[in-house]
């Protein structure tokens, strides 16, 4: 078992019953439905910018999704800039996406296990000198489709679209989009222009979870297409 772990941290959604709780399920009832078919397989989950909730909804989400009996859910942390999924869940950041792309370390190696029996998960690695070109290469199209042979969903946490292009990148290896938008923060310019990025690389917009609400996180799906 591949444990890698720094300090425990407890694998747990907020509590069924909160709004949080019941946010995040019904997120998953919609991703459920959406990959019914199997066309859908690798969901990228990004924003306009930092500090948006991208990463607490890709971990938020694949905790729900890790409660379906016998569905296998992976968390990849693709932040090649700022990755935080191994600090937020108590684990070593390597190896990891770094080193499995470079062929430093083995995709076993790689995948993490966790005290869910159905939730893996691949840390960001090191961090390395050119995150696109990695990013861009052939390994990581064939990394994908390995991954998707051996999971039900992959959810693909990615650095923020205006900052850096590492997500439009992305979009074009993953089979859609959850655009996570910060209420009170991300400004309509920003949205505007992230529409434009990923129309231009004909990218698959699933839906938009509106996050940082007042009283919990997401409030709701104000725009899908699930």
């Amino acid at each position: 078992m591949n444990k890698r772990i720094r300090h425990h941290t407890s694998l747990t959604l907020p509590d069924e019953k909160s709004p949080t709780g019941e946010a995040y399920r019904a997120l998953r009832t919609n991703i459920l439905r959406a990959t019914q078919d199997k066309s859908i397989k690798a969901i990228l989950i990004t924003s306009a910018n930092h500090y948006e909730g991208k990463t607490t909804t890709a971990i938020n989400l694949a905790l729900a999704m890790s409660d379906v009996p016998g569905y296998r859910t992976l968390l990849v942390d693709s932040d090649l800039r700022y990755p935080t999924i191994h600090n937020r869940l108590g684990l070593m950041q390597s190896p990891g996406l770094t080193e499995i792309l470079e062929g430093s370390a083995s995709l076993n190696s790689g995948i993490m296990d966790t005290e869910k029996e159905n939730l893996k998960i691949i840390t960001s690695g090191n961090l390395p000198s050119y995150p696109v070109e990695l990013l861009e290469s052939e390994r990581l199209k064939d990394l994908i489709k390995k991954l998707k042979s051996e999971f039900d969903l992959i959810l693909v946490d990615s650095a923020p679209l205006i900052p850096y292009s590492d997500a439009s990148v992305l979009s074009s290896q993953t089979d859609g989009i959850l655009l996570v938008v910060a209420s009170g923060r991300t400004r309509r310019e920003d949205i505007q222009r992230v529409q434009a990025t990923l129309q231009d690389n004909q990218a698959k917009v699933l839906g938009v979870v509106l996050n940082k609400q007042k009283h919990f996180v997401p409030d709701r799906i104000y725009k899908r297409r699930f």
